[in-house]
């Protein structure tokens, strides 16, 4: 399943990326914007992948709004499941709590994830050139899992392309991102674990603007 928050410009920055480059391979449920919790608790049992964008502290992950999605002491069904959380922290305490609680590997991060954002796109975070260095690796890792390979190549991938974005980029605030996420980056649990190969398709035309 996709938590995919838009309130505010963090997570509609993030959450764009993976509405342009990953929602179009997923099934439902594809929870984008608001959400009532008691539902999305009950549904993020379903499948074998949870992919969420929102905000995190060491001990949860928040959704639209700060919602409180998952914390320590609050976690549904994830037993088999990979997980992966683009939000700050989460791989300090968080990340170990849910592989404990029987999810086969998580991807995340241990301290902050750090991006430069062009706030004049807010309606098309997809086409925002400063964000895309740091954005870009984090959707080729999710696409990666959804090709059917391992959790561990999907982690390799985008390690590689943060690393390589840095060598290339010219700007030193963005380039100090790229190698701060890279650094920060972990993945838990079992390397070689893999979901159901989902169909590959194409991405021509970009999604329609956001919604305020």
């Amino acid at each position: 399943m996709l938590l995919l928050p838009l309130h505010d410009l963090p997570t509609r920055s993030a959450s764009g990326a993976i509405i342009r480059y990953v929602l179009p391979r997923t099934k439902p449920p594809q929870l984008v914007g608001p959400l009532d919790r008691k539902a999305l608790f009950s549904i993020l049992g379903i499948g074998d992948v949870i992919i969420g964008v929102g905000h995190g502290s060491p001990t949860e992950f928040c959704g639209h709004n700060d919602e409180t999605v998952l914390t320590t002491y609050s976690i549904p069904n994830v037993r088999g499941k990979t997980v992966v959380l683009i939000s700050c922290e989460t791989a300090q305490q968080l990340g170990p709590a849910l592989i404990n609680a029987g999810a086969i590997s998580y991807i995340g991060f241990k301290d902050d994830l750090v991006w430069v954002v062009d706030a004049d796109l807010y309606f098309t975070p997809w086409s925002d050139k400063m964000a895309l260095p740091v954005m870009r690796p984090i959707a080729d890792c999710l696409n990666i899992l959804l090709d059917g390979k391992t959790a561990g190549e999907a982690y390799s991938t985008m390690l590689e392309e943060l690393s390589r974005n840095a060598e290339i980029e010219e700007d030193e605030l963005i380039k100090a991102c790229l190698e701060f996420n890279r650094d920060n980056a972990v993945l838990l649990g079992d390397g070689s674990a893999k979901i159901r190969a989902r169909p590959g398709i194409s991405f021509p035309f970009p999604p329609p603007p956001l919604p305020p």
